[in-house]
């Protein structure tokens, strides 16, 4: 048990590396979507709940440092590990296609819960990010409510986001060695049988 809550421990780190990692790339190659949640989302799946949400948490609040509104959705980081936790022990990243139904609960989760704290933090209006390129012209043009076209984009973002996500956790999954996975939490789950 101790071995295993040590390794969790080095993990952390290492999920938090993969999160700025995932971000910097889908900046430098000005992508649409955020690809900040892998390490959570692998952390969680491996070690469990916990490890998972202090990786989303940790990573949140070393991005307010540029931007300081990143720091309050740390929350829907933190859901995002404890969601990976429980979607492994389902078993839901051993199967490709189960994992892709999994990015669809990943984005409206965290689509509705950004959208939520965006329109509290910006003064229940648009805030001047990506999301708000889809969602100003979903008011003016199509004529959804300011909340609305706010969900809606931020939703449709996650969806690509957590999409690309998810595929690159489970292939990091499939990828490690079993000696590796029988001293993680949820790693025998991955062990190839």
């Amino acid at each position: 048990m101790k071995k295993m809550d040590k390794l969790s421990v080095f993990l952390i780190p290492i999920g938090v590396a993969l999160n700025f990692i995932g971000a910097q790339i889908a900046m430098l190659l000005k992508l649409p979507v955020y690809l900040d949640a892998i390490g959570t989302i692998v952390v969680g799946a491996l070690c469990g709940g916990l490890p998972g949400a202090v990786v989303g948490v940790i990573s949140n609040t070393i991005n307010s440092i540029t931007y300081p509104t990143y720091v309050w959705y740390g929350v829907i980081s933190a859901i995002y590990g404890v969601l990976a936790a429980y979607l492994s022990k389902k078993k839901v990243f051993c199967t490709l296609w189960k994992a892709i139904l999994a990015s669809f609960l990943f984005a409206l989760i965290g689509g509705i819960l950004n959208s939520c704290i965006t329109w509290i933090l910006f003064g229940f209006n648009f805030a001047t990010d990506t999301t708000a390129l889809f969602a100003i012209p979903l008011h003016t043009v199509v004529g959804l409510p300011k909340f609305m076209a706010e969900m809606v984009a931020a939703i449709c973002m996650d969806v690509a986001d957590k999409f690309l996500a998810v595929l690159a956790v489970y292939f990091v999954l499939r990828s490690m060695p079993d000696r590796f996975l029988v001293k993680l939490k949820l790693g025998d789950t991955y062990i190839k049988r």
